[in-house]
């Protein structure tokens, strides 16, 4: 072959090679994420139904139980030493049934069971027989009806009230979380004392009993069988119909949340802001996440939205993932950030520290207190009227490691604290002399993270196919520039050998 013919082969050869793997190098992200929005679509006869229908990521949720150890002088206004016991902990299962599809709407619209089991050999040699002293939540419940009454009527009824009942009670911690614990039957059928009045007529039985003869609205079925605990009647219930977009008419609001419970927005809180329903439940996000991203969840347990922001890049079982987590804003006091003022319950009067949020507007007025653990970044004074609390974001922060390409998320932990405010009513004995505080009951990190086995599957089908275009496309390239410089040394002897002959 003629040199000059050889040099031109070799050159275009070398060009070639690099200018068309520099091209696949930056076409394949596109031709990639392509790909991942086929596989993720959501429809009767998509791959991805099984895992959406029943999540194969191992799911617990894991209770800390706070036992009162000073009842006694809790009574006399002493400050409530309290010992953190757990975690009890519970494998959950979801179950997505009764699926309806709306391919003019590009929905699927759904109901999810949860079932919670004990998992001992995780609970570090704790037992749902184990015992537990905690704030006794009916009494504090009914105090905010019956302390702000004059009316001689109620106030025997709440005398009737004590008799039964005890302010700190002991119970198992299977009891207090799934199983409940037996109500004791009243009689505050009064008409014999006050023959003006048919205001208590009937009123006697189980509490379920009575408020059916008040003519209540809204009781809670489980009631009817007389027990109470924090999660009684939960085990394998739904929380309401979701409708979410399933991908087909845009991956770009994959499964945000459409609707829950029938409605577009919520209906408890103060504004049309808080009152959205914003995001994902936090188990999937659209495609290409960025650090640049807000991580919006929907969560119903707090009957409102959360957004969360990146902090980090993390891997987990060796999947490159970023870490998002709730700005501080998101919880702050609303007389710092007034975008919580909405939170406030019944007005911005009466707002929480931070890290607080009242859920009476959500659980038919039961002053029940949801906020972070042991108080992370909450309101200092409360966590200073506490002997036993501390504190660390270790241990008490919420996040989501999140696999930007396929926007799954690999790892996360929910974790939220259930509280009760009790405070002193002169007119109540039970509450004459007690501290004023948001007294916690327990807190709980509902958790999941992928296993070392199936984020095998996840690094093959994710990581591999730009390792081996990487590995490809590079050795190609790095051929061709060999090449390009071989032929750039031919040609230079060439054109000096032509030199040479001229002279």
């Amino acid at each position: 072959m003629v040199p000059m013919k050889q040099v031109k082969v070799i050159t275009g050869v070398g060009t070639i090679l690099v200018v068309l793997c520099a091209i696949f190098l930056g076409i394949f992200p596109i031709i990639f994420n392509s790909i991942v929005s086929k596989l993720l679509l959501l429809s009767e006869d998509s791959k991805a139904l099984e895992a959406f229908i029943s999540p194969p990521v191992p799911i617990y949720m894991q209770f800390w139980l706070f036992n009162v150890t000073n009842p006694d002088a809790i009574h006399r206004g002493a400050t409530p030493i309290l010992q953190e016991v757990g975690p009890y902990t519970y494998e959950e299962k979801r179950l997505k049934y009764g699926l309806k599809w709306d391919h003019k709407e590009g929905t699927v619209t759904y109901l999810q069971n949860k079932t919670y089991h004990f998992v001992e050999e995780m609970s570090n040699g704790l037992t749902e027989g184990d015992h537990i002293t905690t704030i006794n939540a009916v009494m504090v419940i009914a105090s905010e009806v019956f302390g702000s009454q004059s009316d001689p009527i109620l106030k025997t009824v709440w005398s009737q009230l004590e008799n039964g009942m005890d302010l700190f009670e002991d119970h198992t911690a299977g009891e207090l979380l799934f199983y409940g614990y037996p109500l004791p039957q009243f009689d505050f059928d009064f008409s014999d004392l006050f023959p003006d009045s048919n205001l208590t007529d009937g009123w006697s039985g189980s509490i379920y009993e009575i408020l059916e003869v008040m003519n209540a609205t809204d009781i809670p079925e489980w009631l009817a069988e007389n027990k109470l605990g924090f999660f009684y009647g939960r085990n394998n219930t739904n929380d309401g119909t979701y409708k979410v977009m399933t991908g087909e008419k845009n991956m770009n609001n994959y499964q945000y949340i459409q609707e829950w419970a029938g409605k577009h927005t919520l209906a408890f809180w103060n504004s049309p802001y808080c009152n959205m329903i914003n995001g994902t439940d936090g188990s999937q996000y659209p495609p290409k996440v960025t650090p640049n991203d807000i991580l919006r969840v929907f969560t119903s347990e707090l009957c409102r939205s959360l957004y969360f922001v990146y902090e980090k890049e993390l891997d987990v079982h060796g999947i490159h993932t970023y870490r998002f987590i709730p700005p501080r804003d998101m919880l702050e006091d609303p007389k710092i950030n007034p975008d919580n003022l909405c939170y406030c319950y019944p007005d911005e009067d009466h707002c929480l520290g931070a890290g607080m949020l009242n859920m009476a507007p959500c659980t038919m007025g039961i002053p029940v207190i949801m906020s972070t653990p042991h108080f992370y970044q909450g309101d200092e004074k409360e966590l200073a009227k506490l002997v036993g609390l501390n504190p660390t974001k270790e241990q008490h922060e919420t996040f989501l490691d999140v696999e930007p390409r396929t926007g799954v998320t690999m790892r996360a932990a929910k974790k939220i604290q259930v509280n009760v405010p009790l405070r002193r009513y002169s007119d109540l004995p039970t509450f004459k002399n007690v501290p004023e505080v948001i007294f916690p009951v327990l807190w709980v990190n509902e958790s999941a993270e992928i296993d070392a086995s199936s984020a095998k599957d996840v690094k093959k089908g994710v990581s591999l196919p730009f390792i081996v275009v990487d590995a490809i496309c590079g050795s190609l390239i790095a051929i061709g520039a060999i090449l390009l410089i071989v032929g750039g040394i031919k040609f230079c002897g060439i054109r000096k050998s032509h030199g040479q002959e001229k002279l």
